[in-house]
């Protein structure tokens, strides 16, 4: 009964004080700038973007670079006007910051609804009835063109009724089925075909995986455009110093130790390599572990209980550039790629490169490195042999790698990826 009374006693307390004129005149006000903020973005002459940015919410992987990368090289241009919407789009107290700061120019807008606390209304009762129309918030901007940077849209973007232009990153829910977790292998199959049908665009990071939607049925050739990514995050970083513990003379591998990384094959390779080839050096990997990896996390620990495996997790941009630097070659073994950063950021510190037949690499590659078939150990450790064994040849592949990294600008990335949201726009 007291509780039932004294939350009576504070309902009608805080009635009272929201009736307060100064309470009463601020909200007329800030209800006016409620609708003329959307109403002047409606009214915004450039081509405007709805753009999801919740990946730089989450630690940076693949995607949330990208996505950061492209924003800051079209931070500043004059044709586009890019509404970023994140989960802080109502200030609501309780969401975090995004990890790195939204890049910002003339072309950026990050849309927040900020509610005051000197209104009539209760601050969280405000906040909170906001969130849940936010799919008509945002679709009231109205946005020309609506980009997915991640596969597929959150649902809060339902209602939008800008062309839809989304970045499918790989395929491997189809391709390799198996390297995935079966709930990510269902949400992403069930998403992305959705997706793909009804987007005016699809990107996608190389010739390959356009090669694999348009084979796959997921969309037709003339929705389908191959946009490449720029150089990752590493490998426009100076290198400082290597992490502690870094062996003098090493092999490195750089990604998440998961099934389509192949880590299996190296590592039994490795074990062929120190049969045949006195004092080899060692094997660093460098990245967090993933999924599936119960009897890898075990093999590592083989190694490194041996003494020639050392395993970083994930480590700052700085150290990971030092580790490229220092490599005497840089492994990639993978089963399946989309683009495969860390070949690129490889051949832009200069390291030799060593990595998968595979068409994806040989596509970024090229002449930039050689090439081993993904499920041959012995051709691995052969290789491997010749290559730590002459100086000559890995000095020469660094130099074609060198060659072959400038091949790939983010500001080349920026360009095409506008030019595809134009011909989005126009396609209505």
């Amino acid at each position: 009964m007291q509780v039932a009374v004294r939350l009576g006693y504070n309902y009608v307390r805080l009635w009272i004080v929201g009736l307060h004129p100064r309470r009463l005149l601020a909200t007329v006000r800030w209800a006016r700038l409620f609708r003329r903020t959307i109403m002047a973005r409606r009214s915004e002459p450039r081509l405007t973007v709805a753009v999801d940015v919740s990946a730089l919410w989450e630690p940076l992987t693949g995607v949330g670079w990208y996505l950061y990368r492209l924003l800051e090289h079209l931070a500043d241009r004059d044709d586009v006007r890019l509404r970023l919407y994140g989960p802080g789009f109502v200030d609501k107290r309780d969401i975090p910051p995004p990890v790195v700061e939204l890049p910002t120019g003339s072309a950026i807008e990050e849309v927040r609804y900020v509610v005051p606390e000197n209104l009539s209304f209760v601050f969280y009762y405000l906040a909170e009835k906001l969130r849940r129309i936010q799919e008509r918030l945002i679709a009231a901007d109205a946005n020309r063109v609506v980009f997915a940077p991640n596969y597929f849209l959150p649902p809060w973007f339902d209602r939008c009724d800008g062309e839809l232009v989304v970045m499918v990153h790989d395929l491997s829910f189809l391709t390799v089925p198996e390297t995935l977790r079966e709930s990510t292998r269902r949400d992403l199959e069930t998403h992305v075909r959705d997706t793909s049908r009804r987007a005016a665009r699809v990107l996608t990071p190389s010739s390959t995986v356009r090669g694999e939607l348009i084979a796959g049925g997921l969309v037709d050739a003339s929705r389908a455009c191959a946009v490449p990514h720029g150089p990752g995050s590493v490998s426009i970083t100076a290198p400082g110093a290597p992490p502690a513990g870094t062996p003098e003379r090493y092999v490195l591998h750089v990604g998440t130790l998961e099934p389509r990384k192949n880590l299996p094959t190296l590592l039994a390779a490795w074990r062929m390599l120190r049969e045949r080839v006195p004092d080899p050096p060692s094997l660093v990997l460098c990245g967090r572990l993933g999924w599936k990896t119960e009897t890898l996390e075990q093999e590592i620990e083989s190694g490194r209980r041996e003494g020639w495996l050392v395993h970083n997790g994930y480590l700052p941009d700085e150290q990971v550039a030092a580790l490229y630097h220092g490599a005497l070659l840089v492994v990639l073994p993978s089963i399946y790629e989309g683009f495969g950063l860390p070949a690129l950021e490889a051949m832009m510190a200069g390291a030799p490169l060593l990595c998968s037949d595979i068409p994806v690499l040989r596509e970024v590659a090229a002449e930039g490195a050689i090439y081993v078939p993904p499920d041959q150990p012995a051709a691995w450790a052969d290789q491997l042999a010749e290559l730590l064994a002459d100086s000559e040849q890995r000095a020469d592949l660094a130099r074609r790698g060198r060659d072959r990294s400038k091949q790939f600008d983010w500001r080349r990335t920026a360009e095409q990826t506008v030019a595809v949201w134009k011909e989005a726009a126009d396609s209505r």
